[in-house]
């Protein structure tokens, strides 16, 4: 069977994964406790917005703010069916493909958190594991990617509105630095991008999705791969 792929978005996927590339090797070089970095981290930490801070010290814990609300968001598109399920398998394709590369960045580079090297006090517990990429705003940035390639407006804009939220609190926290949610976002909308290049990848896991999830929906049809 002869692979299909969709070339605009394969391009932009490849240039955008070399954008995160350079990054990371900014990253290596510099470290992540760069004066660019410190700035732009002390600018969200010290500067809170009193009436927010409960909601965002919520949706920045843990998955609350991540996988307690994008997989929902997942089943519901699924259920709808028609466009919002072609969204849905494009949303799931791409997280699995952030959650592998996330994985693998985690383990492969180590760097600090913001609160192990500046001697803070975050606002929320976190493990002391590798603060890049920010895993959040890996998932979040995926899952908002998706709903802006493949929803209208005015259902991908809250959705993109709550990743930013979960990004932007994640430095608020203090448990990531802005270079961590940078490169998660650029990574995760460049593994947005390689699954709309790759229509077959959709197709199997919507092979897969179906025979999960073939008895929660209003419809049968499958997602468009027509880009």
């Amino acid at each position: 069977m002869k692979l299909k792929v969709v070339r605009k978005h394969l391009y932009t996927a490849l240039a955008l994964y070399l954008v995160y590339v350079v990054l990371t090797i900014y990253v290596i070089a510099s470290t992540e406790d760069n004066p660019i970095n410190i700035a732009a981290f002390f600018a969200v930490f010290n500067n809170k917005i009193p009436p927010l801070t409960p909601l965002i010290s919520v949706i920045s814990t843990d998955d609350y703010g991540r996988a307690f609300f994008w997989i929902p968001v997942a089943l519901i598109l699924w259920y709808l069916g028609g466009k919002y399920r072609r969204a849905s398998v494009v949303m799931v394709s791409a997280f699995i493909i952030s959650l592998v590369l996330g994985e693998l960045m985690k383990h492969v580079l180590y760097e600090p958190r913001p609160f192990l090297v500046l001697h803070i006090t975050p606002l929320i517990h976190e493990q002391p594991d590798s603060s890049y990429p920010s895993g959040h705003a890996l998932i979040v940035g995926t899952g908002a990617f998706s709903a802006v390639a493949t929803l209208p407006w005015y259902i991908s804009l809250p959705l993109t509105i709550e990743a930013l939220l979960v990004s932007y609190g994640r430095v608020y926290v203090g448990v990531h630095w802005p270079l961590d949610v940078v490169a998660g976002w650029v990574l995760g909308i460049a593994n947005v991008e390689l699954t709309l290049a790759l229509p077959q990848y959709q197709e199997f896991i919507y092979s897969i999705m179906r025979s999960l999830l073939g008895w929660l929906g209003r419809g049968s049809q499958g997602p468009s791969t027509n880009y």
